[in-house]
């Protein structure tokens, strides 16, 4: 029996029905069946029963949700009495970023929450790249991670919150400067730059290049890089559209028919932890307010 099994049936016996219980508590179904199993298996007990389409508690599981309610609320008072005299009442959040979202969409967001559910609240905020970020959450070294979507990540929770588009980036005197907009079949004997292919954003736009017959050199982390290069070459790159662009002059943003979602950055989080009521409060305010997708 752990923390988390009890705040699974706590909620579940609050709500009576798997599929909400599951959302509100940012874990998929199976995972909440699978605890709620485990918990009856180990108590020797049945806790719910089914009533229609919903579930209640048995006369068993009732007796042990007052318990549970008198047990977790006990330990969140400590909890709170403990971060009070640590000088961190309002809770701390600790936040794994991907560099491109720590200069707009990320401020923001903080910003919004502490202005409209707990000024309290103190951020932690931890730069690194996709596989940094993944490895922080499922470390536990971040409550909460903005980056590009893992795949095989079992354990951990995707949810998409915004989209970068994926433009052409060329020098003012590249002979495709002209242009406003161009198609990827257009660009067919242009030496082009783009991520490294071990990035989940080199491996997006690798697909969209093969799709296409065209060749790039994959060898940039990031759009400073990227942006450098333009500047004093020849080449085109194919990169996201992000503010670290636009510290450089002289360069030229080249729409492409490559869809507006090909980019998408995600929220994640680790749904086999435990998370506080402030980090549950920060993810439920991002999804339901912060999200930007086209």
């Amino acid at each position: 029996m752990n923390l988390n099994q009890l705040y699974y049936f706590k909620k579940l016996a609050e709500l009576e029905h798997y599929t909400q219980a599951s959302r509100e508590l940012f874990i998929t179904q199976p995972s909440l069946s699978g605890s709620i199993s485990s918990l009856e298996e180990e108590l020797g007990i049945a806790l719910f029963q089914h009533h229609g389409r919903n579930i209640k508690l048995t006369k068993y599981g009732k007796g042990f949700y007052q318990y549970v309610c008198s047990a977790l609320t006990e330990l969140e008072k400590g909890i709170e009495k403990a971060r009070e005299k640590s000088g961190s009442y309002g809770g701390v959040i600790d936040l794994g970023c991907i560099p491109t979202l720590i200069g707009d969409f990320l401020p923001v967001a903080i910003n919004d929450y502490l202005k409209n559910v707990d000024s309290k609240t103190k951020f932690n905020i931890f730069q690194g790249m996709t596989l940094d970020v993944i490895e922080g959450i499922e470390s536990e070294k971040y409550d909460v991670g903005f980056c590009s979507y893992i795949e095989n990540k079992q354990n951990l929770e995707f949810h998409p919150i915004m989209a970068q588009e994926l433009i052409l980036l060329v020098n003012n005197n590249h002979p495709l400067a002209e242009k406003d907009s161009i198609c990827l079949k257009e660009l067919s004997g242009y030496p082009l730059i783009t991520y490294r292919q071990s990035l989940p954003i080199g491996k997006t736009i690798s697909k969209y290049l093969k799709t296409n017959h065209l060749k790039a050199l994959y060898a940039y982390d990031d759009e400073i890089s990227i942006g450098g290069v333009i500047s004093n070459t020849d080449n085109a790159a194919i990169t996201a559209k992000t503010p670290f662009l636009y510290q450089f002059s002289g360069l030229k943003i080249i729409k492409l028919d490559i869809p507006l979602d090909a980019r998408l950055i995600y929220m994640v989080y680790n749904k086999d932890s435990y998370h506080t009521l402030h980090v549950n409060a920060f993810i439920s305010y991002v999804l339901e307010n912060e999200c930007n997708l086209p």
